[in-house]
């Protein structure tokens, strides 16, 4: 008899190659992990003490001597009835929030943080280095916005909230008064997050097609010049010309009013004769205190006898001046993206 040999057992051969596509990851995934260090790369650089120890002193020292000085003008307002505090308080904090936290300061430190997306990568050679990884400059750039952005709402959250709890200090009211005025803290931070987004989209953008980084703080200061300043020069030194070839479109001090009075009026917001005056004059949102504005009064509040509702100046709607500020940062997204993906990367 032939001795019957045991079955060979069955050995199961895989390709190499197959071996290692399955330690791979998908480049989906890989694209998104890169995205998501880049993410906390720029969020944890914009978050040192450097940066965020001058924006909070910055974010305190203007309401405090705004609030001082008008402490020693109106008095002890804290004696005074409720609903006057906040009249009161509810109305400079929302001017001076305009004005300074959710404005001057604010472009300041977007625009000195979005100036350096891409034009400091390249400077500092790192951007080669990023090259060599794969990432889609697109996704350098995505995670880079989306660390500033994360990091300027905290600040900025941080900063509004510092500001208000400084002026109802300094004004001695009452807590219900710091609560009413936590109720418009939401659309002046909402506000906020608007122009973080809208400047870290402009000046991002600028970060790509110049490399420079000096002319984009020379561009953020000029923005910041023109808005808060230039729009005085115009409306008061040419009146006439203002409305008949209607230079208010260009004004992007009145236009951001607009837009900042449209998401108070959300919440009912109803505005004093002083803050009536000071949007009057510095941005043109209501009819300057300077002339005759009879004729814009439209009631007064019964109860204290010092809120007066006046009528906007409605050059252009606000919903307008919103769409065409939304609408220019998208084409300024999509435009820097396609720009940065054929953009010749050197140092």
């Amino acid at each position: 008899m032939s001795e019957i040999s045991p079955p060979i057992e069955k050995i199961e051969f895989i390709p190499v190659e197959l071996l290692e596509k399955k330690k791979k990851k998908p480049k989906k995934e890989r694209r998104y992990n890169g995205l998501g260090i880049i993410f906390q790369k720029t969020f944890l650089e914009l978050f040192s003490l450097k940066r965020v120890i001058p924006y909070i002193l910055l974010s305190v020292i203007f309401p405090f001597i705004f609030s001082a000085i008008l402490t020693g003008t109106l008095g002890n307002i804290g004696v005074m009835n409720l609903d006057y505090q906040i009249d009161i308080v509810v109305n400079y904090f929302t001017f001076y929030a305009f004005f300074w936290n959710a404005g001057i300061l604010l472009w300041l430190f977007c625009g000195l943080s979005a100036t350096t997306f891409i034009s400091s990568e390249i400077n500092q050679g790192t951007m080669i280095f990023l090259l060599t990884k794969p990432i889609r400059r697109s996704t350098i750039y995505i995670g880079k916005y989306l660390g500033y952005l994360v990091n300027m709402i905290i600040m900025q959250f941080f900063s509004l909230l510092i500001a208000l709890t400084t002026t109802c200090t300094i004004f001695r009211v009452s807590r219900k008064v710091f609560a009413t005025g936590m109720y418009y803290f939401i659309p002046i931070f909402l506000f906020s997050i608007l122009i973080i987004a809208c400047v870290g989209l402009i000046l991002g953008f600028l970060s790509i097609i110049n490399k420079r980084v000096v002319v984009g703080v020379l561009v953020n200061m000029l923005l910041i010049i023109t808005i808060y300043f230039l729009g005085i020069i115009l409306r008061l030194a040419i009146p006439q010309f203002y409305t008949t070839y209607h230079l208010y479109l260009l004004d992007l001090g009145y236009n951001l009013s607009l837009i900042f009075l449209f998401f108070l009026s959300g919440f009912g917001f109803q505005p004093i004769p002083t803050f009536q005056k000071n949007m009057g004059l510095f941005f043109g949102t209501y009819p300057t205190m300077l002339g005759d504005t009879s004729k814009y009064l439209d009631s007064l509040d019964p109860e204290n006898g010092i809120t007066i509702i006046s009528s906007v100046n409605s050059y252009i709607s606000p919903i307008v001046s919103l769409i065409v500020l939304v609408s220019i940062t998208v084409f300024l997204l999509i435009l820097g993206l396609i720009i940065l993906e054929r953009k010749d990367i050197s140092p």
